[in-house]
């Protein structure tokens, strides 16, 4: 083969190249701009019910939510197009590249791609398992923002996605960074994904001479509150009948997790305290109640 041929060879070669990654960056660049409008557009339509219940207006809420979770879809889109794009670029060079490589010195060639590997492997891995873990979460979509999840114990919210990180706002208003690649390998409950409504129960003991139906009758008064869903009406349940207690248990329907959240707080605070004024001995947490061994009179100790 003549020079001429080899180099006329090579530059139709090359021009193949760009034109098929020209024409691969057009489709994935639309693909990605396709992806991102529709992630935008949920945004218009969700539902905005953070883990946390704060006194601002419920405009307030949805307004600051909303931008934040717009600006956590462009933010993660465009540092996945300023990954892709020269990504893709030094894959057509190394293409572009590879015919050239018998004209080169192997122990130049092996030299070079070791010292290479090994500085991408020391300095690199962390930000390519994330970056990589990122991309797949931003397509996958198993969380996104404004989710309500439980990961590793923690409950709360999901504020953001970066391409490297993901942050969970739980309930004290505390933030968790966890890195994309370490979120991937982790088991966690979307809460945001159940039904149209959640369910929430309270379980508590009363004194076992304590009159039920005047417990139940302040049980299901007390879930009676903004938060429960208008489907069903609470229902109470006796679980057990023990010697020093009666575990019961009042339960009803959340239009979605932070509402079950404070139905519950709210059901606490008010079975509590109208417990009390019956005079109705109970508790939250323990199995054993302590009580006058008096005869109860209508459910009064």
């Amino acid at each position: 083969m003549t020079l001429n041929f080899i180099l006329g060879w090579h530059i139709i070669y090359s021009l193949i190249v760009l034109f098929i990654t020209g024409l691969f960056l057009l489709w994935a660049m639309r693909k990605l701009r396709v992806t991102k409008d529709v992630r935008l557009d949920s945004v218009k339509h969700m539902d905005v019910s953070e883990a946390v219940e704060t006194d601002a207006s419920d405009e307030d809420i949805e307004s600051i939510t909303k931008r934040r979770a717009i600006s956590s879809i462009e933010a993660r889109f465009d540092i996945i197009r300023r990954v892709f794009v020269p990504g893709i670029l030094l894959i057509a060079a190394f293409l572009i590249f590879i015919p050239l490589l018998p004209k080169v010195s192997a122990s130049y060639v092996t030299m070079l791609v070791g010292i290479i590997t090994v500085l991408v492997g020391i300095a690199a891995k962390p930000v390519i398992e994330n970056a990589v873990s990122g991309v797949v979460l931003t397509l996958s979509q198993p969380i996104k923002a404004n989710d309500t999840v439980i990961i590793d114990g923690h409950y709360g919210t999901i504020e953001k996605i970066t391409l490297l990180y993901t942050v969970l706002k739980v309930w004290n208003f505390r933030r968790f960074i966890i890195p994309n690649h370490k979120l991937m390998q982790k088991e966690y409950e979307n809460l945001s994904q159940t039904d149209e409504v959640e369910w929430a129960h309270v379980e508590f003991y009363v004194a076992p001479n304590s009159d039920l139906e005047v417990v139940k009758s302040i049980a299901k008064k007390s879930m009676q509150c903004k938060y429960l869903a208008n489907s069903e009406a609470p229902s109470f349940w006796v679980l057990e009948l023990k010697p020093d207690s009666i575990v019961c248990w009042v339960a009803g329907w959340a239009n979605n997790p932070a509402e079950a959240w404070a139905l519950k707080s709210t059901t606490r605070r008010r079975l509590a305290s109208s417990l009390t004024k019956a005079g109705i001995k109970s508790q939250m947490t323990s199995n054993h109640v302590e009580y006058s061994k008096v005869p109860a009179n209508k459910g009064k100790l």
